[in-house]
């Protein structure tokens, strides 16, 4: 299998919690459940972090974000990823997606691939004379992806991360199965970076629990999006030749309940330390696999370099458990926020400390289907036994937990790490300003639209 071609994919934003993969009670992922047929299914998987860019960072390096802590602030320095080495073995390499991290910022993501599609749907729709209804999304992407694929005589490795899942929810009409007009009217009237003003005060966060019917529309796309990804795949004759991953970056959260006063309620990501934004998806289809395999030990996405490693390198056609976390733990981190972040929290709250602390989980293995986490943000720690989706808290000195505080072990990874892998930007190299919505919040009365809703 040494020339075996390699696929990722990344369901951006999409959590175990809502897959009916993971026995959510609606169909969202029923492309996801064929696949598991002839597919190693992981069920216990923990994202690196709970955002993109330090996750990503390091699914393409395999460096804890303990050691790494990339910060948008950060350039990523050439030579550390598995698609770089790829390249050097005689691959081709290309990414397909509109996530800014992986292909215009400047933290450098972008270089680990000899080849960059990207498009936003204001570029594209219309475009030279295209029909108006052109949308660029997962589809669009997974068709570009079969274009590229067609051309490719020899081995190749790609990257796909379909956005479906990602606010605003633009869903098309055969995957909504479950938007409602109260939904859909919140959906409208909130504006696009909505958690600053939860977080802030001026919309309640239960205005955005009806969103989880939004949400779960955009999974079903997302998993539709890759099941045409897998049509392009048999379509070339490839599918028996090609390591393919399929997982998500982080997930989302709808304001559910935390464990500890102090820990932010998840509202999208990239704060606290909810297992609504770590508990991933992972399926992992080896070359010539046929076999569904369930593993339910704790699995670490980090270890996708030395996964593809493995499939090089071995003679078995099905994945013997390549993802199970070594040690039987997982550390999850994240730097404080800082740059735009950390000026929404000052600019949208009143308490901007609470927001712009480190974040640290230890996860290790429990019984059956079930993994120990011991969490800290900031000074708040609390510890848990997660079954399945769901988190029970327990004793910080039961037996399986972690017992060293979690900010201690990630400072301890970061104090054994050698391998430097970023460098700050340069002053004015930050070019995700024009991403940032956040004048929304302050130009617009949102409790005004919330009334004129009669939500208030």
């Amino acid at each position: 299998m040494s020339d075996a071609n390699v696929l990722l994919v990344v369901l951006d934003c999409v959590r175990a919690r809502n897959t009916s993969l993971h026995g959510y009670r609606r169909k969202t992922t029923p492309v996801l459940e064929e696949f598991a047929e002839s597919a190693t299914t992981y069920t216990q998987a923990r994202s690196p972090a709970g955002w993109s860019l330090p996750s990503h960072a390091s699914i393409l390096t395999g460096v804890s974000p303990a050691e790494h802590q990339m910060q948008i602030t950060d350039r990523l320095e050439a030579g550390h990823t598995v698609f770089e080495d790829l390249s050097e073995q005689g691959y081709e390499t290309a990414v397909f997606s509109e996530n800014p991290y992986l292909t215009v910022h400047e933290s450098n993501l972008r270089t680990a691939f000899d080849e960059v599609v990207t498009e936003t749907d204001n570029e594209t729709r219309g475009a030279d004379g295209d029909d108006e209804s052109v949308t660029v999304d997962g589809f669009w992407y997974a068709d570009r992806f079969a274009e590229w694929l067609g051309d490719r005589e020899d081995s190749w490795a790609a990257c796909i991360n379909l956005m479906d899942a990602h606010t605003p929810y633009e869903t098309r009409a055969e995957y909504d199965d479950w938007r409602d007009e109260f939904a859909t009217a919140i959906h409208e009237q909130l504006p696009f970076k909505w958690r600053w003003g939860v977080y802030g005060g001026s919309v309640p966060p239960t205005v955005v629990y009806p969103l989880r019917r939004l949400y779960d529309g955009a999974v079903k796309q997302a998993d539709a999006a890759f099941g045409r990804v897998l049509e392009a795949l048999e379509a070339d004759g490839a599918l028996d030749e090609t390591l393919v991953v399929v997982t998500a970056d982080h997930g989302d959260g709808f304001a559910e309940p935390t464990a500890v006063e102090g820990d932010p309620i998840p509202l999208m990501h990239g704060m606290g330390t909810h297992e609504v934004v770590y508990h991933v998806p992972l399926l992992v289809k080896a070359p010539g696999q046929t076999e569904s395999i369930r593993i339910t030990s704790l699995s670490d996405l980090s270890r996708f370099p030395a996964v593809v490693e493995t499939a090089q390198s071995s003679d078995e056609s099905a994945d013997p458990g390549w993802f199970t976390a070594e040690d039987g733990r997982v550390v999850t981190y994240q730097a404080p926020p800082n740059a735009q972040e950390a000026e929404k929290a000052r600019r949208f709250t009143d308490d901007p400390d609470r927001f712009l602390q480190e974040m640290s989980i230890v996860y290790t293995d429990g019984p059956g289907n079930s993994v120990y986490k011991h969490a800290s943000w900031g000074g708040a720690s609390y510890a848990a036994q997660v079954s399945g989706t769901t988190a029970e808290a327990v004793s910080p000195d039961a037996d399986g937990v972690c017992s060293t505080p979690p900010l201690e072990v990630a400072r301890g990874v970061a104090a054994a790490g050698t391998a430097q892998i970023s460098v700050p930007l340069e002053e004015g190299e930050d070019e995700l300003d024009k991403y940032d919505n956040d004048d929304e919040l302050e130009d617009i009365d949102v409790t005004q639209r919330l009334e004129d809703l009669g939500y208030l």
